[in-house]
């Protein structure tokens, strides 16, 4: 859509859908929805905001909704699971995770998509420098020394199981990297994608994290010593 038709499209479609909600054709139904349009893009300055031109790849659009869906079912599932058995196997954290971002409606996406998810949610959505010079700095390695990162985007997510907080990282950025491909440019979703790519020698083994894993016991209730026992008083005649 170009930019000079991007509000009046705007108004229209939030007029309509304000019509529909009312269920009737009406003049009052019409004009109240034009006033609302006209008033939503007034105050959230839709008319000054920087255009991007929107993309949309009808079979992968599909294929993100299976992924999310399936995603939505296996954290449920574990969930429950977690509910109903004994113990606690949950490692929260709250950890940054640097993505290109690409635009808002992508970064909206995302990060919606992450709280969605049961036993992820989205805190925060930081923008890192700008668009010419989209870098941060991050201790990615873990050794103590900020990285410099080619991230247009932040977002501080908390994770109920976080043993590996890496694949937590990597599942974040195979998840925009699936959005990008089906609403982004070509060229933003082969970045995010070499991001993926280069995300992968990061990841810890499932099974030793597993085993690394600290186990939670309930500590043994201390046994009671016996009460020490008076020597008897001898009897003098």
């Amino acid at each position: 859509m170009r930019a000079s038709l991007r509000i009046p499209g705007l108004m229209l479609w939030l007029s309509g859908l304000w019509v529909a909600l009312w269920g009737s054709v009406t003049w009052a139904n019409v004009l109240g929805g034009l006033a609302v349009a006209g008033g939503v893009v007034l105050f959230a300055r839709l008319d000054q905001a920087p255009f991007r031109r929107t993309h949309f790849r009808p079979h992968w659009a599909l294929w993100y909704i299976l992924v999310l869906s399936w995603q939505l079912l296996m954290s449920n599932i574990r969930l429950a699971i977690e509910i109903i058995t004994p113990g606690d196997g949950t490692h929260t954290s709250i950890l940054a995770v640097p993505i290109r971002g690409g635009s808002d409606a992508i970064v909206n996406l995302v990060s919606n998509s992450i709280t969605l998810t049961p036993g992820t949610m989205t805190l925060d959505v930081k923008r890192n420098g700008s668009r010419d010079d989209p870098r941060a700095m991050f201790d990615l390695s873990g050794d103590g020394e900020d990285d410099t990162v080619e991230s247009g985007v932040t977002l501080y997510v908390h994770s109920m199981y976080a043993q590996d907080v890496e694949a937590v990282r990597h599942d974040i950025l195979r998840l925009e990297a699936l959005a990008l491909r089906a609403f982004g440019t070509g060229e933003d979703y082969r970045v995010a994608l070499a991001d993926v790519v280069a995300h992968e020698p990061m990841l810890v083994d499932p099974d030793r994290a597993k085993r690394a894993r600290p186990k939670l016991t309930k500590p043994k209730p201390a046994k009671p010593k016996p009460a020490k026992q008076k020597p008897a008083d001898k009897e003098t005649s």
